[in-house]
């Protein structure tokens, strides 16, 4: 692969993480959901429990209730590391996560991303993608747990673990 083209693959890969996080904040849940693989993966790692949404309903119903249970998101990524084998790529970059409230734009997460992705049809998709969350005790205790505990319990109640 010239340097060139690696460098179109990278910034495509970058592309689809933009979007990921553009389709989740901006409430298209369609949008967010095409950004997987048919067989995509997502899964939440936080304090050595992992949880994970398989396959496109799984995908809809996480981000239907990300949306529903948690409004007002930004996802920040940064420090994106590619590694392109092929019709294969790794990823992994840092992520902040804002959320928007009346009294107060909290962090509802800091931690990183680590992804698979694999070239289908031409377009770059996610195959898997983990989230390893550095706050996860801020989620159950502390002035935050009030807005994340609902979304937490529908994980609980909806995801496999892992």
């Amino acid at each position: 692969m010239t340097d060139e083209n690696l460098l179109l693959e990278r910034l495509a890969i970058e592309d689809v993480f933009a979007r990921y996080a553009h389709t989740a904040d901006g409430y298209d849940a369609d949008g967010w959901v095409e950004c997987f693989s048919e067989d995509g993966i997502f899964e939440i790692e936080s304090d050595g429990n992992r949880n994970q949404f398989i396959g496109r309903q799984a995908l809809h119903d996480f981000i239907c209730a990300h949306i529903r249970l948690l409004p007002g998101t930004r996802h920040v990524m940064t420090n994106h590391l590619v590694d392109i084998q092929g019709d294969r790529a790794q990823h992994r970059c840092t992520v902040t996560g804002m959320l928007s409230r009346p009294d107060k734009v909290y962090t509802f997460i800091s931690g990183w991303y680590e992804s698979t992705l694999k070239k289908v049809a031409g377009e770059w998709k996610i195959e898997h993608r983990i989230v390893h969350a550095d706050n996860g005790a801020n989620f159950i205790k502390g002035e935050l747990a009030v807005h994340i505990k609902p979304f937490l319990y529908w994980m609980a109640a909806n995801g496999t673990s892992a």
